[in-house]
């Protein structure tokens, strides 16, 4: 696959993936009368994992570098007050957990060697075996 189909590839579903995963992180259930922030978890780990599965799938760190950079644009125009005064990340600590925690794990991720894909192909035996 070519360099710009990978760059593309990996920012529309950078783009896609940041979106759900920037409201989803202020999600939170209670249990027990105790407020459980489970989204900032549970969005970090679909991009940390969705930065390593394309990084395997195309076998470079360019599709979690591309990855990362969108999530950085992403978040950017998420934490910056629209005209009409709609702001996603409000100033609280899980809002500023995941821009912070995020921005470190995920440029993490993206620089990690990419997992080498399972070997499919037929095993044969050596020559000397056969």
């Amino acid at each position: 696959m070519t360099k710009l189909r990978i760059v593309l590839f990996s920012a529309i579903v950078g783009a896609f993936v940041s979106i759900i995963a920037g409201f989803a992180h202020a999600d939170r259930i209670v249990i027990l009368g105790i407020r459980v922030p489970y989204g900032l978890v549970l969005s970090l780990s679909i991009c940390l994992l969705t930065i390593l599965w394309l990084n395997r799938q195309f076998q470079t760190r360019l599709a979690g570098t591309v990855f990362t950079v969108s999530w950085v644009l992403i978040t950017l125009r998420m934490a910056i007050e629209s005209g009409n005064g709609d702001l996603v990340f409000t100033v609280t600590w899980y809002s500023t957990s995941y821009i912070i925690a995020g921005a470190v794990l995920l440029s993490m991720a993206a620089v990690l060697p990419a997992m080498r894909l399972p070997d499919r192909g037929q095993h044969s035996l050596p020559e000397s075996q056969a």
